[in-house]
């Protein structure tokens, strides 16, 4: 499957709005994580129903629903009723391969953005895709499969540490978008240190396995491009939104993502550019090592074409050839050859082209 543009050949001929998965099934069933809180308590519940989620309105807490696996349409379906969610909304949700994108509805706010991970069989980069519905006082996010980004906000909302157990849902999303431009900064940085290291690499050594390697990285910062070039235009639009479900309060910490997903971009751009530089020094490199290799050759084939001539004339099996039966004819040559040999030998180290 291609990596920057999927086929939907599933939902060709479908209605707008028709839930089909598809992307991979990455989990064999959907995990529903229920937490509601506020500043004095909190409930960190694993339910099975949509029916277990308790009024928050009637409790006076934000809530948050995580989703692990969308798979599951009649899943969807059911959250779409029980939310009234838009059909657009959880079509997008099951549309893997969309790009990141905000939109805004009269009762609710729905972000789509990717999260990095590595493909275990071959160590390629893939992306995982996260949905978030931001309500008045609630926020529903949605993962293809379970994953480590968010743990920190988790451990925050238990822990009671910062701020976030005493702010809305609005908070809780820059949170969480935060840890997914942290997520960036983290896989960047490790390519980032990788290619740092093959530019030493490059001069020293330019073999065929490391331009495997460059162009390995050249279409995985193209990639991570891909995913994170949209991110500015969300953070953008969120900085901008004249919604009620995002407050004053919560918009200098959005600034902030502003910054983040700038400092990401350009990171991004300076490897992808740096890459290229890998690329066309290798290629220099190789085009370097063939001159030198030509032109050694090419210098001693030059020595010996003389030998060769006359190698080739005393070899001629004609009957009166000139010193023939002279008695020290023979060493005579030698040392004509050697004299020759020694000659543009020096000749070409004064030339410095050897």
């Amino acid at each position: 499957m291609a990596r920057f543009l999927r086929k939907n050949d599933l939902k060709a001929g479908l209605p707008p709005g028709a839930l089909v998965f598809t992307g991979k099934q990455k989990v064999e069933k959907p995990i529903l994580r229920y937490v509601a809180y506020n500043s004095e308590e909190m409930e960190d519940l694993s339910i099975g129903e949509l029916e277990e989620i308790e009024d928050v309105e009637d409790i006076g807490m934000i809530s948050w629903l995580n989703v692990d696996g969308v798979h599951d349409s009649e899943l969807i379906r059911e959250m779409g009723e029980y939310f009234s969610l838009s059909p657009m909304v959880l079509e997008d949700i099951q549309d893997t391969g969309q790009r990141p994108s905000i939109t805004e509805f009269q009762d609710y706010v729905f972000v789509t953005l990717k999260i990095f991970c590595m493909d275990d069989e071959g160590g390629r980069l893939k992306t995982d895709q996260v949905c978030f519905i931001l309500g008045p006082d609630y926020l529903i996010s949605f993962q293809e499969q379970p994953g480590s980004v968010f743990e920190p906000v988790r451990n925050r909302l238990l822990r009671k540490k910062g701020r976030i157990r005493s702010k809305g849902a609005d908070y809780l999303l820059y949170a969480l978008i935060d840890c997914i431009l942290e997520n960036y900064h983290q896989v960047i940085e490790k390519v980032g240190e990788r290619i740092e290291e093959m530019e030493e690499e490059v001069v020293d050594n330019p073999v065929s396995e490391l331009l495997e390697e460059i162009n390995y990285y050249r279409r995985e910062v193209a990639y991570m491009r891909k995913s994170v070039r949209p991110v500015r235009e969300i953070v953008g639009k969120l900085n901008k939104t004249e919604t009620d479900f995002i407050t004053e309060g919560s918009l200098p910490f959005y600034r902030e993502l502003s910054g983040m997903s700038d400092q990401i971009f350009d990171s991004l751009e300076i490897y992808k550019e740096m890459l290229s530089d890998l690329y066309n020094t290798y290629n220099m490199a190789i085009s370097t090592r063939l001159n030198e290799t030509m032109k050694f050759l090419t210098v001693f084939a030059t020595i010996f074409i003389p030998l060769t001539f006359l190698a080739g004339i005393y070899g001629m099996n004609f009957e009166f050839i000139p010193e023939l039966k002279f008695k020290y004819g023979y060493f005579v040559l030698l040392g004509v050859m050697l004299a020759i040999f020694l000659g543009m030998l020096g000749y070409f180290r004064k030339k410095k082209w050897i």
